[in-house]
């Protein structure tokens, strides 16, 4: 008996380490030399352009630059000006982007079809959300 729960235990453990490799090597962000570079400005009416195409499998460098200052750092120390998330299976965030400021993030376009970006801080208060359209 003791041996059967042995091997149930190893068996569990051998499952997460495989969900942990499997979850670490599907990361979307990149270091890899970008092949496309979408400049986004974004401010309290929203994301221009809102409405992005990407060929599958592209490496993009997003540049994203406010043109204002978001929420305010007066309405909490950690979450300022605005940010840049791509929902999953994505799921890359570029966070306290400051008025004037430009950050930058590389994703491989892996996964196709329509995915939702947004700025968590302002989107229940602005329209600060848009749509990447990844084509095969």
């Amino acid at each position: 008996m003791k041996k059967l729960e042995d091997l149930e235990i190893l068996l569990r453990n051998i499952i997460l380490l495989v969900a942990l490799l499997v979850s670490f090597s599907c990361s979307t962000q990149t270091d890899e030399k970008a092949d496309i570079v979408v400049d986004i400005k974004v401010s309290k009416e929203g994301y221009i352009p809102n409405k992005i195409t990407i060929p599958y499998g592209k490496t993009v460098l997003f540049k994203i630059t406010a043109l204002d200052e978001g929420i305010g750092n007066d309405y909490s120390d950690r979450y300022y000006g605005h940010c840049f998330y791509i929902l999953p299976p994505y799921d890359v965030m570029v966070e306290n982007i400051k008025k004037g400021e430009t950050k930058t993030v590389k994703v491989k376009m892996i996964y196709p079809g329509d995915f939702i970006f947004t700025c968590p801080y302002c989107s229940g208060l602005f329209p600060t959300k848009g749509e990447i359209h990844v084509k095969r």
